[in-house]
């Protein structure tokens, strides 16, 4: 059953040489950057110094919104940056250090302005869960009708602009998971769900938004409000009283037993190979853990790995080639444990419980290839982007294949992916991947109740396992 979760991630592309997959399309000539703004006049003019600076920050701001929207952060540089907003190369520099710092900076803005209108929106509407959400999810869309380049950049961009990007992110969707959880907890058809449970459901919101912008999606095509208040409404469920009473107890007895399972450090269960090849790939997923990939080097990897240079140019062409095998060999061990016969039975969902115990617990024994995974392939280039992107989508499809019934919204399976991925990205940035293992029952819930609904899910995740009535 392997090949049909290899299947998935290769999408028909099959395994490629090195040399393949980290050559690019001709480079085409430099095309003539146009403004989008109109230039300040040259000489005297009625406006104080501070006037010009605050009219020449925002075109920048504006400008590398649109050149973010067009060429993704990657592929994006200050030379293009300021050919759109019309300033010079010096006043750029005179406000902003570098592209990193220019987007950050940019990604504040948008976020406190969506922020605080959400906010707005929530707090217009008393009483229901779906009230509530209703107002803010059209908010959201209305955000994104209105500027979608503006959205692209905080929902897709910053996750791939490294680590400052990415905790930038991680902060505003905790904003979110504090209205989602303070909504389940105050609405009268509803009660509080466990925090990984709102992190997961967060996580699909995420996940169906990101769908949503890199399908093309119009408003004329998919009502985003909708989508995102469909997912949102199936977790809410008065018996979620139950999951939270058994289901806290059951996770202080787990994270008591991880502790002192997983004390190995960051290098999990990685064992000692005496294989060149892959003493080079466990040692480029160490060194992205400590370095910026940018910057490594053949003689670095080589050196981490024990190894002469010229074995690591024996077996690969650049650095690039090596990081996508070392992303192969943990997502191919991945896809092997989702490729369970299981998920496409009658006792699918149990088998999707199951699924994720493993999941989880695959990742919290080795998190050198959970944090790879779900941060540095983000920040490390186009192809390594591409294989996690693909490789979420297909743990996903993997494991909601099997369901007994159709999924209630269009983007659920990109966001059962984002609620998945959401989950293992935030245990990584909070240095939290051995706990990952006490969470697998919440996000089995987060699985199964669009399929089977809330009820039968908490039943299902509220069971007691084998061990634990051997155990009693």
């Amino acid at each position: 059953m392997a090949s049909r979760g290899r299947s998935l991630t290769a999408r028909g592309r099959g395994k490629r040489s090195s040399k393949e997959r980290t050559s690019g399309p001709a480079r085409k000539p430099a095309a003539t950057i146009a403004p989008i703004y109109k230039r300040l006049p040259h000489g005297p003019h009625r406006m104080e110094r501070s006037e010009v600076v605050l009219h020449q920050r925002a075109r920048i701001h504006g400008a590398i919104i649109e050149a973010v929207a067009q060429n993704t952060y990657e592929g994006t540089s200050v030379k293009q940056i300021i050919g759109l907003a019309g300033v010079s190369r010096r006043s750029f520099y005179e406000q902003f250090a570098n592209k990193e710092e220019c987007f950050l900076a940019t990604f504040d803005l948008i976020v406190r302005r969506d922020i605080k209108e959400l906010k707005k929106a929530y707090l217009a509407c008393d009483g229901t869960l779906e009230r509530r959400a209703r107002a803010v999810f059209e908010r959201f869309a209305q955000s994104t009708a209105e500027d979608r380049n503006a959205t692209v950049l905080v929902v897709l961009e910053a996750q791939c602009a490294g680590q400052a990007g990415a905790m930038r992110l991680r902060r505003a969707t905790g904003a979110c998971e504090q209205m989602i959880a303070h909504s389940f907890a105050e609405s009268p058809d509803s009660t509080a769900l466990p925090k990984p449970i709102i992190r997961g459901i967060t996580g699909g919101l995420l996940g169906a938004a990101a769908g949503y912008l890199r399908g093309g999606h119009t408003p004329d095509s998919i009502d985003l409000a909708d989508e995102l208040l469909r997912w949102t409404l199936l977790f809410g469920t008065p018996a979620a009283q139950d999951l939270n009473e058994r289901m806290a107890a059951r996770l202080n007895v787990r994270m008591r037993e991880i502790s002192s399972t997983y004390g190995h450090g960051l290098n999990g269960a990685e064992s000692v190979s005496r294989d060149d090849r892959t003493r080079l790939l466990n040692g480029i997923l160490r060194l992205v853990t400590r370095e910026n990939f940018r910057e490594l080097s053949a003689p670095q990897i080589a050196d981490e790995a024990n190894l002469p240079v010229e074995t690591f140019c024996e077996l690969f062409d650049s650095k690039e080639a090596c990081f996508l095998e070392a992303l192969d060999m943990a997502g191919d061990e991945m896809l092997a444990i989702a490729a369970d016969p299981g998920l496409v039975s009658e006792d699918w969902p149990r088998a999707v419980r199951h699924v994720l115990a493993e999941l989880t617990h695959y990742l919290a024994d080795h998190p050198l290839h959970a944090r790879a995974l779900s941060q540095e392939a983000y920040f490390s280039g186009p192809q390594a982007l591409e294989y996690t992107l693909e490789l979420s989508n297909s743990i996903a499809t993997l494991l909601t294949e099997g369901a007994p019934a159709q999924p209630p919204a269009n983007l659920t399976a990109e966001a059962v992916a984002g609620a998945i991925w959401h989950t293992i990205r935030c245990q990584a940035a909070g240095g939290r991947v051995q706990l990952l293992a006490a969470l697998s029952d919440h996000l089995a819930y987060v699985v199964l109740a669009p399929y089977i609904g809330a009820e039968a899910a908490i039943e299902i995740v509220t069971e007691e396992s084998h061990a634990e009535r051997m155990a009693s």
